[in-house]
């Protein structure tokens, strides 16, 4: 999947650095302005995956649904020439994810529910390369890097119990967990650590040279499972978020 991923941003970049006549005007001159700097809003969805049933066969079952993240933040641009710039962001997002799981025993049965919410700042520094589609539209292709540092959060479980008794009457029992989502030896199965760097791509339109709106992606490569148990689970982060903002 890495792989896959990191060819299409060699190729995107290939693409965009390669004469374009005809399709869209490449700039190789020099800005006007240095320095552009822009505030946006965020909305979209969170995830992280997870490998749990490769690491736990109790597990017979296993759902996870990506969830809202929403935030804000500022970026800047130092712009090298019109169709290359290097930017970088601060970002601070609010994330959230479900999951359930069955999970069999020799005489028991659980079901787990699980809603997961944290809080990160992220800092992506990248190549941006910019094409003029028309006099008042400007579109921009971005690769770089992300390091995230995740500031607080929770991990809500309800787990529910059913098992036999010694007469062979069904039994259940419902017990709620609650944890803190970073570094937590509470946490069911794992908590999560802090820091994660990953791949920050993103796509926009700058409309009359102030209005941007844009999409954008963050693959982790960290293993950010924080477990202390014997077994190690694995899970990476993968973000999709939409943005709007404006450019001074």
């Amino acid at each position: 999947m890495r792989k896959f991923l990191f060819s299409i941003l060699i190729v995107i970049m290939g693409t965009v650095t390669g004469r374009a006549d005809g399709f869209f005007a490449v700039d190789r001159s020099r800005p006007a302005d240095f320095i552009d700097f822009e505030v946006h809003a965020l909305v979209g969805g969170s995830y992280l995956t997870e490998n749990y049933m490769s690491c736990y066969p109790e597990i017979s079952d296993l759902n996870t649904s990506i969830g809202p993240a929403f935030g804000i933040g500022a970026g800047v641009r130092f712009n090298i020439r019109n169709y290359i710039g290097l930017g970088t962001e601060l970002n601070f997002t609010r994330n959230a994810y479900k999951m359930d799981m069955a999970v069999v025993g020799q005489h028991s049965v659980s079901n787990v529910f699980q809603r997961n919410t944290y809080y990160k700042l992220d800092f992506p520094v990248y190549i941006s390369f910019l094409f003029d589609l028309s006099g008042t539209v400007k579109w921009n292709v971005d690769g770089g890097l992300y390091y995230s540092y995740g500031v607080g959060g929770t991990q809500k479980s309800n787990i529910y119990d059913t098992r036999s008794n010694e007469l062979g009457q069904l039994m259940m029992s419902v017990t709620p967990l609650k944890a803190d989502f970073y570094n937590d030896h509470r946490a069911f199965i794992n908590s999560y650590d802090r820091g994660d760097i990953g791949l920050h791509l993103a796509t926009g339109l700058t409309f009359a040279r102030h209005l941007r709106v844009g999409v954008r992606a963050h693959i982790g490569f960290s293993n950010l499972a924080n477990s202390t148990g014997i077994i190690k689970p694995s899970s990476h982060t993968l973000d999709f978020l939409g943005s709007v903002g404006w450019e001074f």
